[in-house]
């Protein structure tokens, strides 16, 4: 077969931030995701601290709102940076529209058309339990065949199959920078005591109020510790999770305009982002690998579902993340 050969310079391509950012209600998970998404626009840049300027870059930064209008609390208010939140452009997501996976989708995509360089989903907790979320559909799916009891089927039903692999791709775009936040919970659990000879409720540590599985995708994974506040209190996060060399798994970190300029260069000098899909790829054989060594009744699941997938021989560190993501999903149904 004839092609052309036309060999070009290797070079590291700029990338796009993907953020997720988690926290109880009220710990400041909406005014540090508005920052990043400012600094990752250029807000932080030395030649963009004209007034004028500034404001410009805040209308490339777009949101979604989910919390009855709460962003829209934020324009002209002082900053913990020393500036104000200027007007940028938002989307109020109602109960009447849905919080199906597949309209943050569609928003993402229309933020895309009108030049956006960042988006805010603020929260996508809803996408999975709120009206019109993945839950939901679940719920309305037995409400309407109450003789179907066989959860694999339920979950398995065409629509909710396609949302729940939607909620992952709501994460990352290689066209915009991509900043969710998500609601944490302490999960409780009642355990016996043998000492005491009774029963105690036992807290198991705080989780996202989200399908496990999406852990998986952001490259940074930010945990609230304090909120930023215009008296120039910064806001600190902690880093659960980095494919990014500016930060360390576990450390805390005050964000700073002088640390987000540091990421927004570090991004924009050029991240290998086949490099970033190959530490997600890896999470995910790691996640199976748990998974089936802690169930050892899904090994044989695990097999079949290969078979259906049309890689029965293939070894699980061969794999690619595309099929690794939707047999990891259907194994852990």
């Amino acid at each position: 077969m004839a092609f052309i050969a036309k060999f070009e310079l290797a070079e590291r391509i700029a990338c796009k931030a993907s953020i997720m950012i988690e926290g109880l209600a009220g710990s400041g998970k909406s005014g540090l995701a508005l920052m990043l998404a400012y600094a990752l626009a250029g807000g932080f840049k030395p030649e963009n601290q004209t007034l004028e300027k500034q404001k410009e870059i805040w209308k490339t930064v777009f949101a979604i709102d989910t919390e009855n209008k709460s962003l829209n609390l934020f324009v002209g208010l002082p900053s913990s940076w020393g500036g104000k939140y200027e007007k940028f452009m938002t989307f109020q997501l109602t109960p009447d529209i849905g919080y199906r996976p597949s309209n943050y989708l569609l928003l993402r995509d229309e933020a895309i058309k009108h030049n956006a360089a960042a988006i805010v989903m603020d929260s996508i907790t809803h996408m999975w339990n709120a009206k019109g979320g993945v839950l939901d559909m679940v719920a309305e799916y037995k409400r309407q065949n109450p003789r179907d009891t066989d959860a694999w089927r339920v979950w398995g039903q065409p629509e909710i199959a396609e949302e729940k692999m939607r909620l992952l791709d709501t994460i990352r775009h290689h066209r915009i920078h991509n900043i969710t936040t998500v609601r944490i919970k302490e999960k409780l659990d009642l355990q016996f005591n043998a000492e005491k000879q009774k029963n105690e409720i036992v807290s198991l540590g705080e989780q996202q109020l989200q399908q496990s599985e999406l852990k998986y995708e952001p490259d940074l994974v930010l945990r609230m510790v304090r909120a930023g506040n215009p008296d120039g209190t910064t806001p600190i996060a902690k880093v659960l999770k980095t494919r990014y060399a500016v930060f360390k798994k576990d450390q805390e970190y005050e964000f700073t305009p002088e640390l987000c300029e540091q990421l927004r260069e570090y991004l924009e000098e050029g991240v290998d982002v086949e490099e970033l899909l190959e530490a997600q790829r890896k999470e995910y054989i790691e996640a199976v690998k748990n998974y089936l060594d802690t169930h050892a009744a899904a090994k044989p699941i695990w097999q079949v579902l290969k078979t259906d997938a049309g890689y029965e021989k293939t070894k699980l560190d061969e794999l690619p993340l595309d099929v690794l993501k939707v047999l990891y999903i259907k194994l852990t149904e």
